[in-house]
């Protein structure tokens, strides 16, 4: 089910709920229209639409290089302090866009599109501006709060508008509530001032300012041909003041040239032959004859990649040997890929433990290493191997999903159902969090430490869901 049906759905649900009764006159300042404690209950109710919904990329190594340029950004923002989340939606139209609670959404079409890091740097240090400067609550601030039953079906509209805004009207108007995209659209000055702090941000974080300037070039170039606009111009409309206002304050920043590395082209890659509609081997193989590609080793890995999605494993085979000196985790991904593919798991094993030696953090390299031991019925080493790494990734789902299978292999349900309640917590989804940890209290065990740990954790999820649950009512 998609985010906009499954939106639709809640609309219809819990239409009943008000955050918004009984909220005093607060004027028009955007901190007390939406209370940081509100803000953050919205953005828990997003994230739990990103992490159950399958138009959103559960890809580590894209998730991870997303997040790495995001908060390296972020760190050079104004408020360096400030939690961001950044999430890849496939969906082959060019947008990116903010939320509350510091969320950015990237469409697959942004990658697709951009020629180069910066580029997609300057889309996301222009939405770290929205968010910084407080953007949206500015204009949810100036809106007549009579006009909407509450804020919390405002917040369930927000992803849907501001990712799809077309269908998000249809979905809202179902619903019998405001077209949330009639008032969600930035000023030219909330443009205007994301830009200027974009572009200053950009330059910070040592990227090619230019790559501004470029990028929407880019996108009008493209609209000329197309019926539309893409989505990115439509709900960020670039005008020629615009354009003009960005060129002259290009002006105060000295040129910087920028060696791209090859790890961009190569996640670029793999969203274009794993997360597109549009690709193909077909399509790779043409771009690589007639030389019409951004780079030719990233063509080459989507290629590998294409190959592999159609289990098409000796042709796949022959691409990676072209690539396998080039130094990068996503081609030893690509490496491993093959050999588990071919059967040689304790081949993938051994290789997995070198290249977790060379990139201890690499989450791709712990999750598979993790399934290969699991594969091999060898649940003790798996589960000794995902706690150390469950220390730094203390908030990683895919980490306590690995170990509650060990747990289920070693035959301990209750440390089965505790991991997979701390899984769909860490997925936001409170409710069956406190189901599974009702079922490990449930487990007889004489582990008389286990049995209060879980019992300790539960009464904290439920005390959880009851602030919640009165903060709605607020």
């Amino acid at each position: 089910m998609s985010i906009l049906k499954k939106i639709i759905i809640l609309f219809l649900v819990i239409s009943h709920v008000s955050w918004a009764i009984n909220i005093p006159d607060l004027g028009e300042y955007s901190d007390q229209f939406i209370s940081p404690y509100q803000e953050k209950m919205i953005a828990r109710e997003i994230l739990y639409q990103v992490h159950s919904s399958p138009d959103v990329i559960q890809d580590e190594e894209v998730n991870d290089y997303l997040n790495f340029l995001g908060d390296k950004l972020a760190s050079h923002s104004d408020n360096p302090q400030k939690d961001f989340t950044f999430f890849v939606l496939k969906d082959d139209s060019i947008n990116a866009f903010a939320m509350l609670g510091g969320l950015i959404g990237v469409h697959t079409g942004l990658f697709m599109s951009a020629t180069n890091e910066s580029e997609v740097a300057s889309v996301l240090g222009h939405e770290i501006a929205h968010v910084t400067q407080k953007h949206l609550q500015r204009v949810l601030a100036k809106q007549d709060r009579d006009k909407y039953k509450s804020i919390f079906l405002l917040a369930l509209g927000l992803l849907a508008a501001r990712s799809n805004p077309q269908a998000a009207s249809g979905a809202i108007m179902a619903s019998q509530a405001m077209n949330v995209q009639n008032f969600l659209d930035y000023t030219r000055e909330h443009e205007q001032e994301a830009d200027r702090i974009g572009i200053e941000i950009l330059y910070k974080a040592g990227y090619n300012v230019g790559s501004a300037i470029d990028f929407f070039n880019t996108l009008q170039k493209g609209s000329r041909f197309a019926y539309s606009a893409p989505s990115y111009l439509r709900t960020h409309p670039i005008t020629s003041d615009r354009i003009s206002d960005i060129s002259n304050r290009l002006k105060d920043y000295p040129y910087r040239y920028i060696n791209n590395n090859n790890y961009f082209h190569f996640i670029r890659g793999k969203i274009r032959a794993l997360y597109s509609d549009s690709s193909s081997i077909k399509v790779f193989k043409k771009n690589i004859e007639n030389k019409t590609y951004v780079n030719l080793q990233g063509e080459q890995y989507a290629l590998a990649l294409a190959y592999l999605k159609e289990n098409q494993f000796i042709e796949a085979e022959k691409i990676y040997q072209l690539l396998k000196n080039e130094p990068n985790p996503l081609i030893d991904n690509l490496h491993i890929s093959l050999l588990i593919e071919n059967k040689k798991i304790g081949e993938a094993k051994a290789e997995l433990e070198k290249l977790l030696i060379k990139h201890p953090f690499y989450r791709a390299f712990v999750y598979r290493l993790a399934e290969v031991n699991l594969i091999l019925g060898n649940f003790k080493e798996a589960q000794e191997n995902i706690q150390n790494y469950i220390f730094k990734y203390r908030s990683d789902p895919n980490l306590y999903k690995l170990m509650a299978k060990a747990y289920k292999g070693l035959g301990k349900d209750l440390e089965y159902h505790e991991n997979m309640g701390e899984y769909f917590y860490y997925q936001f989804n409170l409710k069956e969090a406190i189901i599974q940890f009702g079922l490990a209290k449930k487990v007889k065990s004489n582990d008389f430490y286990a049995q209060s740990r879980v019992e300790a954790r539960l009464k904290q999820l439920q005390n959880e869901q009851l602030l919640i649950q009165e903060g709605r009512k607020q």
